[in-house]
């Protein structure tokens, strides 16, 4: 596979692999710098965007896509270029994620429906999203709290409304002991 890539201004070529719906470019200064700031991997010297995060960058005009011969400017084309690409998982994520990097976190996406998450004061979650209209499990809510708690993390979830409204809640470990009156 050969990358060739091209920088214009501030703005990063990125090709796209609707194989595996990731973006990737050759590593330079840009890629060095948007790395630092938590997003995308390298992988063998390539530096691959996931599509969430590549999604949030073209929307705030930080790459292109290149398409053969044609750019991809917006993320419109690129949803109608690639759209099955594009899961149910995948509008809930770049919310929660736009939101997040709007209030100055640093997101890394590790899975659907997941992101770690470092605050400002330098703490690390796990932030878990779910949607209102799903229902989910109390066990699977501990599941997921037990899984932050094992790796020393706090668990987040972030609620999408219908409204595509955020509200986040952190839990935190709680024993509840009930003891047994005697009537005398």
């Amino acid at each position: 596979m050969i990358i060739l890539m091209t920088t214009r201004n501030d703005q990063l070529t990125v090709f796209f692999d609707e194989n595996n719906c990731v973006g990737f470019t050759k590593r330079n200064s840009l890629t060095d710098e948007l790395h630092e700031k938590w997003f995308g991997v390298y992988r063998e010297g390539v530096f691959v965007l996931n599509l969430v995060e590549l999604a949030y960058l073209l929307s705030n005009s930080r790459v292109v896509v290149k398409n053969g011969d044609k750019d991809i400017s917006t993320l419109q084309e690129l949803v109608s270029q690639y759209n099955k690409c594009f899961d149910t998982s995948f509008w809930p994520m770049l919310s929660v994620f736009k939101d997040l990097r709007e209030r100055g976190r640093r997101v890394r996406v590790l899975g659907p429906m997941k992101f770690l998450v470092k605050d400002k004061s330098g703490d690390l979650r796990l932030v878990y999203i779910l949607e209102e209209k799903y229902s989910v499990s109390v066990n699977r809510l501990v599941e997921l709290i037990d899984e932050a708690r094992r790796n020393n993390l706090k668990a987040t979830l972030a609620i999408v409304s219908l409204q595509g409204e955020l509200t986040y809640y952190e839990s935190n470990l709680v024993d509840l002991w009930v003891e047994k009156n005697e009537r005398v």
